[in-house]
């Protein structure tokens, strides 16, 4: 396993990490208290249902900004004195 496998599984647990705080934050819901907490605790569910569900399908852009392909890196090669940039836009 090298160091990428590595950390899209630790990308992957962590999406099942929020998705255990999701649950937890339902079960607040229909425990019944205050509108105002709900309300709070609704968004806070689908907050973390949102990051779960993300960071369970391999969450892209963050693996792609851990580890970068050689296409996307930004060079800066010198050619005949002047700067010449490579970006990926």
């Amino acid at each position: 396993m090298n160091p990428k496998d590595i950390f899209n599984l630790a990308v992957r647990l962590f999406g099942l990490y929020f998705l255990f705080l999701a649950i937890s934050s339902v079960a607040v819901i229909f425990s019944g208290i205050s509108a105002g907490f709900s309300m709070r605790a609704i968004l806070t569910a689908a907050f973390f249902i949102g990051i779960g569900w993300w960071m369970l399908g391999g969450a892209s852009l963050l693996l792609q900004r851990a580890y970068p392909t050689e296409d996307s890196q930004q060079t800066n090669t010198e050619v005949n004195g002047e700067v010449s940039y490579k970006t990926d836009l």
